[in-house]
C-alpha cells in the first residue's frame, strides 16, 4: 500500500496516533452511558427474556423513536468528523453485502447498523456459481431502513422447519422498501430477497435468539424446494465440533460426553452425536442406536437409526420396518 499525504504525515506522527487512539477510548465511554441504550438495557432486563415477542418489543420501542437512533449514530459520526483516522470503537461484523457495527450484544437482543451497497449486492449475483437459495434464519428481527436506497425486496413464506422442512416455500409480495421503514421478520416463516438497489441502504437490524428454530432453512431459488438446513444453534455447532474431534483422536475416555449429548434437544444434534459415538465405539454405541431407534421424538432420526441398524447390526434390525429417510 503507498499512503496518501495526510496518511503519511499520520504514521509519522506517534503524537498523533496516541490523539486518534484516545479519541477512541472517550468515544466508547460516552457510548456506554448513552441513555437511549442505557433504557434499552433495562427494558430488555424487565422482558427476562421470555418471550420473542416481549424482547423484540423492545427493540421496536428503540428504533421508532428517531432520537435513540440518532444520538448512538449521531456520537459516531461526531467523533468521526474529528479525525479522519477514527474507528469506531464497536466490533465490527461484515458479510457478502453488508458491512456493521454491533450497537448492542446482549444473550436476548443484538442490534447492528449497517450498510449494503448495490455493488456489493451486483457483485454476489454475478459471482455465484451454483443455484441461489432463499434463506430462512429462524429468529425473529425487525429493521429499521434509515435509508432505503430505492431498493425492492420480495418477500418470501415457509411451513418452517418445524414441520420438517418438506415442500416448497412460496413468493409473498414483492414491493420497494421506503426511507425510515421498520420491517418485521419472524425468521422461521418468513424471509426476503433484495432484487434490485439503486443506493446503499443503511439499516438498523436487532435480533432475538430467544424461540428461535434451531435450523437456517433453505430454499432453490429458482423451484423453491427445501434443499436443506445448517445449524443456527452455536452451542449446538460447538457440540458437534468437538465430538467429531474427540473421535478423531480416538478419545475413549470421552465416551460420557458421547452418551451426554445424545440426551440434546435438538434432533440433528442427537444423531450427529451417534454417528461419531457409533465410529468411536460401535458396540457400547448400539445399545444407544437401539434406543434412538425405537423411541428417539423426532421420526427421521428414528428412521435413521433403523436404517443404521439394518445396515451394519443386521440382527438388530426392527421386524417393522418404516420408510427409510438417511440423514446421513
Amino acid at each position: 500500500m503507498i499512503p496518501n499525504e495526510a496518511l503519511a504525515e499520520w504514521l509519522a506522527d506517534v503524537p498523533g496516533q496516541s490523539l486518534t487512539v484516545a479519541r477512541r477510548e472517550q468515544c466508547r465511554r460516552e457510548f456506554r452511558r448513552l441513555e437511549a441504550l442505557a433504557r434499552l438495557s433495562r427494558e430488555i432486563d424487565a422482558a427476562n427474556g421470555l418471550e420473542a415477542e416481549a424482547v423484540l418489543a423492545c427493540g421496536r420501542r428503540f428504533l421508532e423513536q428517531p432520537e435513540a437512533v440518532e444520538s448512538c449514530l449521531g456520537l459516531l459520526m461526531s467523533w468521526a468528523r474529528r479525525d479522519p483516522f477514527f474507528r469506531p470503537p464497536l466490533p465490527r461484523l461484515s458479510g457478502e453485502v453488508h458491512t456493521g457495527l454491533l450497537l448492542l450484544d446482549r444473550p436476548q437482543l443484538t442490534m447492528l447498523v449497517a450498510l449494503a451497497s448495490p455493488d456489493a449486492l451486483a457483485t454476489k449475483r454475478t459471482s455465484r456459481k451454483g443455484p441461489a437459495s432463499i434463506a430462512f434464519t429462524g429468529a425473529q428481527s425487525l429493521y429499521r431502513f434509515v435509508k432505503g436506497g430505492g431498493a425492492v425486496f420480495s418477500f418470501w413464506e415457509t411451513c418452517g422447519f418445524a414441520s420438517q422442512g418438506r415442500g416448497r416455500c412460496r413468493f409473498a409480495g414483492r414491493r420497494r422498501i421506503e426511507d425510515g421503514e421498520i420491517v418485521e421478520l419472524d425468521g422461521r416463516y418468513q424471509s426476503f430477497v433484495v432484487d434490485h438497489a439503486e443506493g446503499d441502504l443503511v439499516y438498523l437490524h436487532t435480533s432475538t435468539p430467544v424461540g428461535a428454530a434451531a435450523l437456517v432453512a433453505e430454499y432453490d431459488s429458482s423451484t423453491l424446494e427445501f434443499i436443506g438446513g445448517s445449524s443456527a444453534d452455536e452451542a449446538s455447532s460447538r457440540m458437534q465440533m468437538m465430538l467429531s474431534l474427540l473421535r478423531l483422536m480416538d478419545r475413549r475416555d470421552a465416551i460420557p460426553q458421547f452418551r451426554q449429548a445424545l440426551d440434546s434437544p435438538h434432533f440433528y444434534a442427537r444423531w450427529h452425536a451417534m454417528r461419531e459415538f457409533l465410529a468411536l465405539d460401535p458396540q457400547l454405541a448400539l445399545p444407544h442406536l437401539r434406543k434412538m431407534a425405537e423411541a428417539d421424538p423426532h421420526g427421521e432420526v428414528r428412521t435413521a437409526a433403523a436404517q443404521t441398524l439394518g445396515a451394519f447390526f443386521a440382527e438388530e434390525a426392527p421386524k417393522r420396518q418404516e420408510e427409510l429417510l438417511c440423514l446421513a
